[in-house]
């Protein structure tokens, strides 16, 4: 698949890894389309849209793919890392049944409604080919203190395998990006130094991941018409 402007939309484009993305594809020229729920007025193109709020991302999403028809790739970036045990031994606290429902609206139910409304746009107007990407983490295989949110990613990685088969016969692929412990402002920010420290010295390569390398996996699912249905893991070995 080759890329020209107004291609791309990014949704939770003001995120870590979402500026990361629409930074890049700026610099390129390929001028992305950006939609999140924080207003941004540096961004070109962008569209502060209430992502909690169905009725709304539907709304607004077809005023966006009516003023730019060319879309043909959505990247979901939306979603929220949370550190909670489902019951804390200090505390006495049972995980928070508010919390885990926000965990999946992030990171599940967001993703799942700007899916569902690319792909009826898509066949709808009968594209020849299109694509969707995820974001799931290397934390989807489970890990202590992260159990609501490892699931959550687990789910999306499903999805997109689930998708991939639905809508083959509509030339959509979709794919999924399982990024491991990135050098961005989330990963310092979730992690204590200690913390960070054992994780580093447990990854093979020995350091955090670069934002080029993450890049470079977009780059690569956007090319590689055969790639389909997979997910593809940025993680260092772990």
């Amino acid at each position: 698949m080759k890329l020209k402007k107004n291609e791309i939309l990014i949704i939770g484009g003001s995120g870590s890894i979402g500026s990361v993305i629409t930074n890049y594809l700026f610099q390129k020229k390929l001028d992305p389309i950006v939609v999140d729920k924080n207003k941004n007025k540096d961004i070109k193109n962008f569209f502060k849209i209430d992502l909690n709020n169905k009725l709304i991302i539907e709304k607004s999403l077809k005023k966006i793919f009516k003023k730019y028809p060319k879309i043909k790739i959505l990247i979901n970036c939306n979603g929220l890392i949370h550190n909670e045990l489902i019951y804390d031994f200090i505390k006495k606290k049972v995980h928070s049944e508010k919390n885990l429902i926000n965990i999946f609206k992030q990171n599940v139910i967001i993703p799942f409604l700007t899916s569902g409304y690319f792909v009826k746009h898509m066949i709808e107007k009968s594209s020849k080919e299109s694509l969707i990407i995820n974001f799931s983490s290397v934390n989807s295989n489970g890990v202590v203190g992260q159990s609501g949110y490892s699931a959550s990613k687990k789910s999306i990685e499903i999805l997109t395998k689930t998708w991939s088969k639905e809508f083959s016969n509509h030339k959509i692929r979709f794919a999924c990006i399982a990024p491991g412990y990135i050098n961005l402002q989330s990963t310092n920010n979730k992690t204590k130094k200690q913390k960070l420290k054992k994780i580093i010295n447990e990854i093979p390569i020995k350091r955090l991941g670069k934002k080029n390398e993450i890049l470079n996996a977009i780059l690569f699912i956007i090319k590689n018409d055969y790639f389909n249905g997979k997910v593809l893991q940025i993680d260092g070995g772990l």
